[in-house]
């Protein structure tokens, strides 16, 4: 079964056009095979029960005009059988013919007729290499039948006629279904290598444009691959300008734990004593511990949302009152609550660093107070400081993009990577005073 599945696959290795014209191929040698035969047998069906059809009528006009024939009917060859007296009485043949006939053609069923009473009987049958068609029709009471024979010349030409006629509108039809498709096929084509090369150039990064007016499948596509091309194109900027502020928030800690601590090898302390100076190489290599773990985490979550497994439920107050309770005494600002007895989905852990990481943000920002709001499916972080930039709200979960007073540009991309990945969705909102960060259930 594979193999014959593979060998049907090799029409997707070939071009489109190179496809269509296999498969119209494959339709003229099914209408070659497999239809001709059918309709040639119905036709010969048709034309037969035409030729008795018309073998009635001459019989009809025969009889009701008084056994003259009409001239409609002048190459039906008829002739009028007496049982009673077992003659021949009436004809347009000469005997000679009539006996060949009756011999070799209606001989048996004129007899089968006699014998069993029927009133018609129709057959065909062969003189040699010839075929003729005839009716036995019994006439009267009296045991008179008539007999009308004609033969398949008439049929021939018409089932060959019938059958040229049939298959000029079948290739006709054929030939302009081709073209058609085959103009299809081209507008396919075109588009699709215009995709193509827009993909190469995006691949070496060269500047291109994509102008494809289509509402179909593949302008969908086109504005799909425009629309990604910005979007690489603003994460490349990004990312730029990551690692232009990367470098510079590497370096610097770098560079001081490397300059006091070969100052206080020398024995010399930049900060007055020796515990001053280590403090501040302590200090930064906090910092540059913090950097790391965050590119860690953010790689981690990448990691766990490729993964599917199923998500609990956890006690989303009980969470933020600990959280409230570890970090109200590490800064001035006045921590607020409003909490619901609510579950999430996800894992605690997961959630901690979440929040933590808003409330961070919030207290980098906020004036006086943060408040926390929490109800069915809803989450809220509010600080009381100062509005966020409009045009930059879109992005400023995108990784590597720094606030005014933002550190490395990490932690509000792995708030929203946590949430994505249990089904929630977080924004930013200014309000009319402060901002709002918002977690709500997809």
């Amino acid at each position: 079964m594979k193999e014959k599945i593979k060998k049907l696959n090799f029409l997707r290795r070939l071009t489109l056009l190179q496809q269509l014209i296999a498969i119209l191929a494959l339709m003229a040698l099914f209408v070659i095979v497999f239809l001709m035969p059918i309709i040639d047998n119905n036709l010969s069906s048709i034309i037969d029960n035409y030729m008795y059809d018309t073998l009635e009528s001459s019989q009809y006009a025969l009889i009701e005009d008084s056994y003259y024939p009409m001239d409609q009917y002048k190459t039906t060859y008829w002739v009028i059988y007496d049982s009673s007296s077992n003659m021949w009485i009436k004809s347009n043949m000469m005997i000679d013919n009539i006996n060949t006939f009756y011999y070799y053609l209606f001989g048996t069923d004129l007899q089968s007729a006699l014998n069993n009473s029927n009133t018609l009987i129709q057959n065909k049958g062969t003189i040699g290499e010839d075929m003729y068609y005839y009716c036995i029709t019994e006439i009267n009471e009296s045991g008179q039948y008539l007999i009308s024979i004609i033969d398949s010349e008439y049929s021939n030409d018409l089932i060959n006629d019938i059958k040229n006629q049939i298959v000029y509108i079948q290739y006709g039809f054929f030939i302009l279904i081709a073209l058609v498709m085959i103009g299809w096929v081209f507008s396919l084509i075109n588009p699709l290598k215009k995709i193509k090369n827009y993909i190469d150039d995006i691949k070496i990064g060269k500047d291109s444009e994509l102008n494809i007016d289509r509402e179909d499948e593949i302008g969908v596509v086109s504005k799909a691959l425009v629309s990604m091309k910005d979007s690489l194109d603003q994460q490349e900027k990004i990312k730029e300008e990551m690692i232009h502020n990367m470098s510079h928030d590497l370096k610097t800690p770098i560079a001081l734990i490397q300059t006091y601590s070969q100052s206080v090898k020398d024995d010399i302390y930049p900060y007055g004593d020796k515990d001053s100076s280590m403090d501040i190489i302590i200090e930064n290599a906090d910092r540059l511990e913090h950097k790391v773990k965050s590119f860690l985490y953010l790689n981690r979550l990448d990691y766990l949302q490729g993964e599917n497994k199923e998500l609990a439920t956890f006690d989303m107050k009980q969470l933020i009152e600990k959280i409230v309770s570890q970090m109200d005494a590490l800064n001035d600002l006045q921590l607020l609550t409003d909490l619901d007895n609510v579950s999430f989905i996800g894992d605690e852990e997961h959630w901690r660093v979440a929040i933590e990481n808003i409330i961070a943000n919030a207290s980098r920002y906020a004036k006086s107070q943060i408040k926390i709001i929490l109800k069915d499916k809803y989450l809220e972080i509010y600080n009381d400081g100062e509005p966020l930039d409009e045009e930059s709200i879109p992005y400023l979960f995108d990784p590597y993009v720094k606030g005014v007073k933002g550190q490395f540009g990490l932690g509000l991309s792995i708030v929203a990577k946590i949430a994505d990945m249990f089904g929630y969705h977080v924004t930013a909102k200014n309000q009319e005073i402060g901002v709002s960060f918002i977690f709500t259930k997809k």
